[in-house]
């Protein structure tokens, strides 16, 4: 079979770096209750933790994918759709396997809810997410995130030029001049 030429270290150290770089903060595992371990991630798991990252993990693959295909078109002129979406299905899959998996997110964000959290404070937790309105909450938490996602995208347009303006005036008024590069 003929394969094409893909410089596909490039693009696994991106990835890595865009999904990996953020969980470098991540809380360390201590020693928990175990029926404390179990209540935080049943509570985990009723609050749809694993749709919002899935969510969020498509958001980045939607803003990364079109800037590698940009980035590596140039050099890498057998990189076609075909192989993006390649990268985009086997992303979303490893990262959905991974949520649950021994060590994985949600084993990294039970010290988390730990810190915080009593276990009473998890059991009445619980009770509520099982209650109508609970189950209300946690249903809409993915759209409520996606929608949110939207809004913020539209925020942070409407501040780009006010902060580059705010970010302007604050430099000129310590004296700094800036001047714009010639576009040739």
């Amino acid at each position: 079979m003929d394969r094409k030429k893909l410089d596909l270290k490039l693009m696994c150290w991106l990835l890595a770096f865009v999904f990996v770089v953020p969980q470098l903060g991540i809380a360390k595992d201590k020693t928990v209750n175990p029926d404390k371990v179990a209540d935080i991630k049943k509570l985990i798991e009723m609050t749809r933790l694993e749709d919002v990252v899935l969510l969020s993990s498509n958001k980045i693959l939607d803003q990364i994918l079109p800037m590698l295909k940009k980035a590596m078109a140039k050099n890498t002129p057998a990189l076609t759709e075909a192989v993006f979406e390649i990268v985009r299905n086997t992303t979303m899959s490893l990262v959905q396997r991974q949520i649950w998996s021994p060590g994985g997110l949600v084993d990294r964000v039970v010290p988390i809810y730990d810190k915080h959290y009593t276990h009473a404070e998890i059991q009445a937790l619980i009770k509520f997410y099982k209650s109508p309105l609970g189950q209300k909450v946690a249903a809409l938490k993915p759209e409520i995130t996606k929608e949110g996602i939207i809004v913020a995208e539209q925020w942070l347009k409407f501040l780009k030029p006010l902060l580059i303006q705010a970010i302007k005036m604050s430099l000129e008024k310590e004296g700094y001049l800036l001047v714009k590069k010639d576009q040739k």
